[in-house]
């Protein structure tokens, strides 16, 4: 009897401590909570003038900061791949070569290296997967750099992947599926993705086997291997000012959706008409809310530009590294990262430090003296090293006589010291040195990148020395009138 009834209080213990199919499946959530977020309702927007603008002011503030690198790329998408009468229309998944080095004038981007190739290319995951073949390779560097739309950088490349290449298969961020024997799966972060692709080239002979990779790269979509999507608006045209940028951004969402973890922050931009039932419509706000909203774009345009000196971690010898493609949720470093340049690859694919300086603090100008960079030892990589001029007006390699716009590890009878140390010598004046970096008559940047660099690089046990001024333009005249 005892045991009987021991057993039947078990029971019914287990019965309320295991919780029944039923249980299980129930919700508690309040009967009146919508199941998402467009039946919340309408968003409260103040009757009150003063509250109102200030709230459009400040909503618009955020959006431009946390729309402005997708924007900026969407510009180069629509140039690229939707515009039939762009100039450099190619159309998706396929790619635009350069078949030369970047030299002056380079349009695509400011700051170019003028290490690699470069090739640009649009992916469009909207109607599933996309296999990319990478060929095998004895080039010393590659790399095809994959953004989502928001410019957060991934590679396929000598470092990730090695020299033998492979196949990999691009999908969308809810496909569901297994890719094919000896294919890899690439979960893409967003439907469009910007491939830029580099390969190291410096002689002729490695320019001519950069562009048989390049067209040994291939792009092909995967037919009926995923549901088509639906166009859910029409692409707009990129426009100055608040309108172009709020357009672009609310086509972007609706197309490639926000990154994960961002739903509630883009929810929030509802009053200014983005994400709202209809696609964007600037005239859907008064006169007095447009002013309003252009007010908190300039706001904002004006904090990034702003914040673009502060991107460089000072290395406390007049150069500055950029830990560049790391950005998480951090929307004004990553607006002022691509606004300095789109194309910002992760240290660990390509290390670099800037310097506008010389050692004494001093704004470099060829106009007023000469220069001596010594790099010992040289940057420590597994592919390799270059230290590249830019003139400071323009952001742009400076045109000369001898094409040299850069000195590296390949440069054609570089000399180097018995320890294997490297000296550049900088000025205007012509000179046969073979370590003469050509500037401009006038103030000047160099960068040092480091490709696929070694672990001193990164952890800073390697650091440039400052760049020294030898003497004044003058007396460097006069010195070498005196040879």
């Amino acid at each position: 009897m005892v045991r009987a009834a021991h057993a039947i209080g078990i029971a019914v213990m287990l019965a309320f401590s295991m919780p029944s199919a039923a249980l299980a499946q129930r919700s508690f959530a309040a009967p009146e909570a919508p199941a998402s977020p467009d039946g919340y309702g309408p968003d409260l927007v103040p009757q009150d003038e003063a509250s109102r603008l200030k709230l459009l002011r400040t909503l618009a503030f955020d959006a431009t900061i946390y729309a402005l690198p997708a924007y900026l790329q969407y510009e180069q998408l629509y140039r690229q791949a939707m515009n039939r009468q762009s100039p450099d229309y190619t159309g998706f998944n396929r790619f635009s070569h350069d078949r030369d080095l970047a030299g002056p004038g380079y349009v695509a981007f400011k700051v170019p290296n003028s290490d690699t190739l470069y090739s640009n290319g649009w992916l469009d995951l909207s109607n599933g997967p996309i296999e990319i073949t990478v060929p095998p390779t004895s080039l010393a560097y590659y790399t095809l750099n994959l953004f989502d739309m928001f410019g957060t950088p991934t590679n396929l490349s000598t470092r990730t992947i090695g020299s033998k290449g492979g196949r990999f298969l691009i999908v969308p961020p809810d496909w569901q599926g297994k890719p094919p024997a000896g294919v890899t799966l690439y979960r893409a972060r967003t439907r469009h993705m910007w491939i830029l692709m580099r390969v190291f080239a410096q002689t002729e002979r490695e320019v001519a086997a950069a562009r048989r990779f390049q067209d040994a790269v291939t792009i092909v979509p995967q037919a009926g291997s995923g549901p088509t999507r639906v166009t859910v608006a029409t692409p707009p045209a990129p426009a100055p000012g608040a309108t172009g940028l709020l357009r672009v951004l609310d086509y972007i969402l609706r197309t490639d959706g926000p990154l994960p973890g961002e739903q509630a922050l883009v929810a929030t931009f509802r009053p200014l008409g983005v994400l709202a039932e209809q696609p964007f419509d600037g005239a859907s706000l008064d006169t007095a809310g447009r002013a309003a909203v252009e007010q908190g774009y300039q706001d904002a345009s004006k904090l990034i530009d702003t914040s673009k000196t502060q991107l460089g971690k000072p290395t406390g010898t007049g150069w500055s590294r950029v830990d560049k493609g790391k950005y998480g949720f951090n929307y004004v470093r990553r607006a002022a990262i691509n606004a300095a340049g789109l194309g910002a690859n992760v240290p660990e694919e390509n290390s670099s430090f800037t310097t506008f300086v010389d050692g004494s603090n001093a704004k470099l100008d060829a106009s007023t003296g000469d220069y001596v960079l010594t790099l010992d030892p040289p940057p420590q990589v597994n592919a390799f090293w270059s230290a590249t001029l830019y003139d400071a007006k323009t952001f742009e390699l400076y045109p000369n006589p001898l094409k040299r716009y850069l000195i590296n590890d390949r440069t054609r009878g570089l000399e180097t010291g018995p320890d294997g140390s490297v000296t550049i010598r900088i000025q205007h004046a012509p000179s046969k040195d073979a370590n003469w970096l050509p500037a401009p008559d006038g103030p000047f940047f160099v960068v040092i990148r480091s490709y696929s660099p070694k672990a001193e690089m990164l952890d800073g046990r390697w650091l440039p020395k400052p760049i020294k001024r030898v003497a004044s333009a003058a007396e460097s005249r006069q010195n070498k009138g005196a040879r």
